[in-house]
């Protein structure tokens, strides 16, 4: 990397300016590139083996459609042809995706009349189902920026011979992909050799030909410095996206695929900075679903088996994530005992100052899990976040946060439990073991559906590319959902296991202990919304107030949980499951299906937004809540991650040398995964009335950060009420 003169950095920083006013100003439109050139391919190749028409396809995108080299030109790589411009996968429907629609309620009927008939009646019949491929997983990208896509394709030829029919086909279509991505960077290095012969900027005509540069090498080979890291990764990414994946496709661990580049970074820090903060901006442009959040998560820090892993991109990722006001992609930081200083102070800093990022992840709760999942020991301390808060292992594992068909919302089947017991027999030990019952009963059932939805969608929809990518599978001949090393991880989603905490909780101290009610006169009075009811079960103990009157039925809850899915795992001979409570804006959704609930959740209301204390339940400090969560056993039962969100008010209470001793205590002692976030009640209230003054304004939502004058007002109001909330506690 040539050390820039101060004028060209100056220039440099202006430019990365640019480009993020562009991409934040960018109205949200429609790209119909891909979904033209994704049936036109259907037509054409129908006559071939499903895994060569996807492979046939993805060359034909690659081919043909337009190239953006303006929006960004510091790297290549895009997957519309303007920002914000969306980008549609219509073999697996064209819709608004649910919770982007919560999040963005102006995209209700966004698409309609944008969409030609003949595209909609073309994939009448023949879509799969969804808005895109699962996700919510991370390629080799040690492999892809260390060793190129030549590598691989050296690989298939190697086995080229071996396996069955299906399997020389299949390594036919990885190899026809990875020479489309391969031709597609070509593509990238003959137009911006064009372009910089017309620019008449110098600094944006130099972009031009460096890009231009490393096209010419990566992703084929190895990459040779940091900017062509970068720009491997990014082509290799948003092909993954074109290809036809979607939400979650993350980063994976980037300082540690771009280790051997660290002296570099040491010798240029600034220059370093400035070309990953256009790389955050390159990532942010993928156009799935517009400016909806895509959760495409990049994970730095942590231990491996060596010891600390951190380095001087890992400070210079955490530098450009501060500079850069970014939601999507978002940052994870992996805490271990020790990490880094200057690393671990630079991400307090960075959350004390209100950005809601790095996200903190405890690596000696994580791998254990992983471990016990069935992940060899090198492997576990390989993971990363791959979406909200999900885990995966790049290119080796992505079933743990694998959403489709396998999760429930505690607090409805809960509610549904107690709603069938008779008041003759209202004990807890009834309730958990009928919960525990219905819970096996769920996990089972959606198990077999799981399974035959990955099998069909295999066979179906296959991501010859991306599969390419992932490791064993060029070996094996297979798609990644059955061929990565660790396809029969089986993650289940969980949401409102506080809210039905607090259910038990109402029942055991109004109904059982104090007898004031029956169970069926509390459940009508809730059905009610009677007052006198709902003051009551708001005065009962709650869960996240470190109240053990609570928190031992929390506990019960999750033994009980998870002795259900343990049983469900050895009769079907898999792994023990990964448990992942998950949100986003599915809190949301979950409480427009449920109806009122025994926790005194009003009927179509939001279930709560993590695995800590619901809103407006907090009547203690952070600790407090801390303490509750500490008393789970959650490498076990939660051994897919937690989602835990810790607001605090804006003040001395952020400080680094406040969190600092919070978080570390908390991961100390066993806490898994935090989520802190530094509101200004005030701040957010104004943001609201005045949202152009506060544009670069990021928060935590509830597994995803956002710009907070882009959210809808209900979640706006949520934010505001949270922060509102946290100042009235004494802390």
């Amino acid at each position: 990397m040539r050390l820039l003169a101060v004028e060209e950095r100056v220039a440099m920083r202006r430019l990365v300016e640019k480009i993020e006013d562009r991409l934040f100003s960018a109205t949200d439109s429609v790209c119909l590139d891909r979904a033209r050139l994704v049936t036109d391919a259907y037509a054409r190749f129908s006559g071939e083996p499903v895994p060569l028409m996807r492979a046939r396809a993805f060359e034909h995108i690659l081919t043909h459609m337009t190239l953006d080299l303006l929006s960004n030109p510091v790297l290549a790589g895009n997957t519309s042809s303007a920002p914000r411009a969306w980008m549609l996968v219509p073999e697996f429907g064209i819709s608004v995706d649910e919770q982007v629609q919560i999040e963005h309620p102006g995209f209700e009927g966004f698409l309609d009349g944008k969409i030609p008939d003949d595209i909609h009646s073309f994939w009448k019949d023949r879509q799969f189902g969804g808005r895109s491929g699962i996700g919510h997983m991370s390629l080799d990208f040690d492999c892809i920026v260390n060793r190129g896509l030549e590598d691989v394709l050296a690989r298939i030829d190697e086995h080229a011979g071996s396996g069955t029919a299906d399997n020389r086909a299949y390594r036919n279509a990885m190899a026809i992909s990875c020479r489309a991505v391969i031709a597609w960077a070509d593509r990238y290095a003959q137009e911006a050799e064009l372009a910089a012969t017309q620019c008449t900027d110098p600094l944006g005509a130099s972009c031009l030909h460096r890009v231009a540069a490393a096209c010419r090498n990566v992703p084929a080979k190895p990459a040779r410095n940091l900017f062509e890291g970068l720009q491997s990764i990014a082509l290799v990414h948003l092909a993954s996206v074109l290809e036809g994946q979607g939400f979650s496709m993350s980063i994976g661990l980037a300082d540690r695929v771009l280790a051997r580049f660290s002296d570099e970074v040491e010798k240029n820090p600034d220059e370093a900075v400035d070309l990953i903060r256009a790389f955050l901006l390159k990532i942010a442009a993928n156009s799935l679903q517009g400016r909806g959040s895509k959760t495409q998560a990049i994970t730095i820090g942590g231990a491996d088996v060596a010891g600390d892993a951190c380095n001087a991109i890992t400070i210079a990722f955490l530098e450009a994530f501060r500079q850069t006001p970014v939601s999507d992609p978002h940052l994870f930081v992996r805490w271990h005992p020790g990490i880094d200083p200057s690393v671990w102070h630079k991400a307090l800093e960075m959350l004390g100052s209100g950005r809601s990022m790095p996200m903190l992840v405890n690596d000696q709760q994580v791998a254990p899990g992983l471990i016990e999942a069935n992940v060899a020991g090198q492997d576990a301390w390989d993971y990363c976040i791959v979406g909200c808060n999900e885990l995966g292992i790049p290119g080796r594992c992505c079933q743990s946060g694998f959403s489709d068909s396998l999760g429930f919302n505690d607090l409805d089947v809960l509610d549904k439990v107690v709603r069938a017991i008779e008041d003759g027999d209202v004990r807890i030990e009834r309730i958990l073991d009928d919960y525990q019952e219905a819970v096996y009963r769920l996990a089972a059932h959606s198990l077999t559906t799981r399974l035959a939805h990955i099998n069909a969608m295999a066979a179906t929809v296959p991501f010859p590319f991306c599969s390419a990518c992932c490791r064993s599978c060029v070996e094996s001949g297979q798609d990644l959902l059955v061929g990565m090393p660790y396809p029969n991880i089986y993650g289940l989603f969980l949401r409102g296991t506080s809210n039905a905490v607090n259910a038990l909780a109402a029942i055991d101290d109004l109904v059982i202990r104090n007898g004031k009610y029956s169970l069926t006169d509390l459940t009508m009075g809730v059905d009610a919304a009677d007052k006198a009811v709902l003051g009551d079960i708001e005065r009962a103990p709650k869960w996240g107030n470190d109240d053990d009157a609570a928190d031992r039925l929390g506990v019960a809850l999750n033994e009980r949980r998870d002795r259900a899915l343990r049983r469900v795992a050895t009769e079907a001979s898999v792994p023990s499951f990964t448990v992942c409570h998950v949100v986003r804006s599915l809190h949301h959704l979950d409480g427009m299906r449920i109806a009122a609930t025994l926790d005194g959740r009003g009927s179509g209301q939001p279930v709560g937004d993590s695995i800590g204390s619901v809103i407006g339940t907090q009547r203690s400090g952070p600790t407090s809540m801390l303490g509750s969560v500490l008393k789970l056993d959650a490498a076990h039962t939660f051994g897919g991650i937690y989602n835990l969100n810790l607001t605090l008010p804006a003040g001395p209470q952020a400080h680094v040398n406040v969190i600092g001793p919070l978080a570390e205590t908390f991961f100390q002692n066993e806490g898994q995964e935090l989520q802190i976030g530094v509101l200004d009640a005030s701040m957010l209230r104004r943001a609201q009335h005045d949202p152009d003054s506060y544009r670069d304004l990021v928060v935590r939502v509830a597994g995803l950060n956002a710009r907070f004058v882009e959210l809808s007002k209900v979640e706006q109001e949520e934010l505001a009420v949270r922060a509102e909330t946290t100042n009235d506690i004494e802390t």
